[in-house]
């Protein structure tokens, strides 16, 4: 193919390439435009802002515990947990103690992984709840509730 035929169709191509980019972005509504015309569709009432988190929850960094079975790890259990606290003070209060609280839960996790966790099974929440919730509510009286957020388990 000679050379300029070439350009040519690169030049047609580029144009063609061009002008649909150009017909998507007019097409297409912007983020602004599609939550104003949800507000609109709402019978003109503006959207409820997003509230600000509940300073009385406790967020745990996750939890990976070794499954060990027979001598050797099995797996690893996965676990995210959230702390309910009484008041958002006894949660600040809590917060400055996160080793204390992450080693507890962390001792708690790693028994449970001991007896009752299994890689190629479905984890008992319920069991794990019952598990988890008494070392960390013994470490202040001000604890809830202690919520078990995600957890897995899985080959390693």
């Amino acid at each position: 193919m000679p050379r300029s035929a070439f350009s040519r169709r690169a030049q047609r191509f580029a144009a063609l390439l061009a002008a649909s980019v150009a017909a998507m972005a007019t097409a297409a509504p912007t983020q602004a435009e599609t939550n104003n015309a949800e507000t609109k569709n709402a019978g003109g009432k503006k959207a409820d802002p997003i509230p600000p988190p509940d300073p009385s929850f406790l967020v745990m960094e996750p939890i990976d515990a070794p499954i060990i079975d027979s001598g050797r790890i099995d797996g690893v259990l996965h676990l995210s947990l959230a702390v309910k606290m009484k008041s958002a003070e006894n949660a600040a209060e809590l917060a400055k103690r996160m080793p204390e609280l992450r080693a507890a839960s962390l001792a708690a996790a790693i028994e449970f992984a001991r007896l009752h966790a299994s890689p190629y099974a479905p984890v008992n929440v319920a069991r794990l709840s019952a598990m988890m919730a008494p070392p960390i509510k013994q470490l202040d009286t001000g604890v809830e509730k202690v919520l078990i957020v995600q957890v897995s388990a899985n080959e390693g």
